[in-house]
């Protein structure tokens, strides 16, 4: 059987290191955090640092913050030596750098994919993530089986190198753009004198209506802001979405709006609250944030 090595076990590598093991794969863990790193002492083994669980390990997961920790610890990785090692990134990665990951690690006489994850802490704790899948068919078709363990509504094959990380950024961005307008409108209508609930259940019966309306919708307009994906990361994510604009010399007209949302929600120290908090942006700049709705004549909403 495969030995299997998993750096990083934050809000979803610890639900994905969870499955692995009932699926009674030998796991080997890594985190700089000791902590997470003790949740799974009696379970799975324990390396004492990056190096150590590659020499121990066949297929190697990260579940790291950014591109910038990816890139760190696979150039590590290749300066010890890959051959007959697979590296596969659970990260949302920016997707011309795993492109050059790839070109390396192949390089080197290993394999390298990114297969990023869409789901939440919860859906990685019971296994039901979805993942789109960037790299080559042999290798995809070599690791389907294991990352099916904790994601069971679907590994899809997305493409060559770069095209896992380039679904996900694209599913992101219209999610993230999404709550982005959900935290201007509602604020808005609640300046007017309008009663929010009704507006958002009236809404609700429209086209408007998904998953993400009733999800971060709903937080705004109860001003609940209850935790699932923190506003930094939208705001690493929509970062990616902007370069890759960037690198074609393309304007982006709507994203530019929902950055600087991000930017002025990660100034006021809200990064690592829900992304819905963007709403308290909008808020303070209407003197309504921590307020019932009120127009400027005191009508309440």
């Amino acid at each position: 059987m495969n030995k299997i090595g998993i750096i990083g076990l934050g809000r979803m590598g610890r639900g994905i290191c969870r499955n692995l093991i009932l699926q009674e794969y030998a796991v080997t863990v890594y985190d700089i955090n000791k902590e997470q790193v003790q949740l799974f002492a009696s379970d799975a083994a324990i390396a004492q640092d990056p190096g150590e669980l590659l020499n121990r390990c066949d297929i190697i997961f990260l579940s790291l913050p950014s591109s910038v920790q990816v890139e760190e610890t696979v150039l590590e990785f290749i300066a010890q030596g890959v051959e007959g090692k697979s590296i596969i990134d659970l990260s949302t990665s920016y997707p011309l750098s795993s492109r050059q990951l790839y070109d390396k690690v192949t390089a080197a006489g290993g394999r390298f994919a990114d297969a990023s994850l869409t789901g939440t802490p919860i859906h990685a704790e019971q296994g039901t993530l979805i993942v789109t899948f960037g790299g080559d068919r042999e290798t995809f078709e070599a690791t389907r089986g294991i990352i099916a363990s904790f994601a069971s509504r679907g590994v899809q094959y997305m493409g060559g190198p770069g095209a896992g990380n380039i679904a996900k950024l694209a599913n992101n961005y219209l999610a993230i753009m999404y709550t982005a307008l959900y935290a201007e409108i509602f604020p808005l209508a609640e300046k007017l004198g309008f009663d929010t609930q009704k507006l958002f259940e009236t809404m609700g019966q429209s086209g408007v209506n998904c998953a993400m309306y009733q999800s971060n919708g709903s937080k705004i307009v109860n001003q609940t802001y209850d935790p699932s994906f923190s506003l930094d990361l939208a705001l690493k994510d929509i970062t990616y979405v902007k370069k890759l604009f960037e690198e074609y010399s393309m304007p982006s007209f709507i994203l530019d709006g929902g950055l600087t949302l991000l930017r002025l929600g990660h100034l006021k120290g809200y990064g690592d609250k829900d992304l819905s908090e963007m709403a308290r942006v909008v808020r303070e700049y209407l003197g309504t944030e921590g307020k019932e709705g009120h127009d400027d004549n005191g009508v309440t909403g």
